[in-house]
């Protein structure tokens, strides 16, 4: 298994851990501290410590005290899911589907929920600010708005994917790749919307 396929499965392990634990106590605190945590970086809250370091593999941390890419791919992808995912049940309603549901994809079939010419257009725009990232503080950034969208309208993604992709996208041909495939998606989602409504 690839290291960014490592990424992927442990995020995905950690909330089906989320998941199990829903209906605890325990669970909820989790999710209301992982949402503490948007806006910040890995290591400045340290009620986070236990929920993303623990059982994480030895080579995704750091040794100095700096983030690596992994931990930030981990740290963001779990921050936003507690994000996306408050509102709705964790069992019945799920924000996570391993469904190869990509940001460019969700943000695609979130623009067709609105009654407005524009909506397709600004889904675009949050897509193509978040490419101009530089860092990972300013993709969070740009994340968490398109996550924000996305929860409105109660539309899943595949949480797995996008840490694979966040992972991806801290490296200079990473991010291109990363960039394109959600254009990618995005499109091909507004096309077979397009196809569909000229067979009808």
């Amino acid at each position: 298994m690839s290291k960014k396929s490592e990424i992927g499965y442990f995020v995905g392990k950690k909330i089906r851990m989320l998941q199990m634990e829903s209906e605890l106590g325990a669970g909820k605190a989790m999710m209301a501290d992982l949402r503490r945590g948007i806006g910040h970086e890995p290591g400045e809250l340290p009620q986070l410590f236990g929920i993303i370091l623990l059982d994480m593999p030895q080579e995704f941390m750091g040794k100095r005290g700096n983030a690596t890419e992994a931990e930030w791919s981990c740290y963001t992808a779990l921050t936003l899911f507690a994000l996306h995912q408050q509102g709705f049940g964790l069992k019945d309603r799920p924000m996570h589907v391993k469904e190869n549901i990509s940001m460019g994809r969700a943000l695609s079939k979130m623009a067709k929920t609105f009654d407005d010419p524009n909506a397709e257009k600004r889904s675009l725009q949050k897509l193509q600010a978040f490419a101009t990232s530089v860092d990972m503080g300013e993709a969070s950034y740009h994340l968490k708005s398109m996550i924000q969208l996305l929860r409105s309208k109660g539309i899943p993604i595949d949480y797995e994917m996008l840490a694979e992709d966040l992972y991806e996208f801290q490296s200079a041909a990473g991010k291109n790749r990363v960039n394109l495939r959600w254009g990618q998606d995005f499109y091909l989602e507004k096309n077979k919307k397009e196809i569909t409504e000229d067979m009808s």
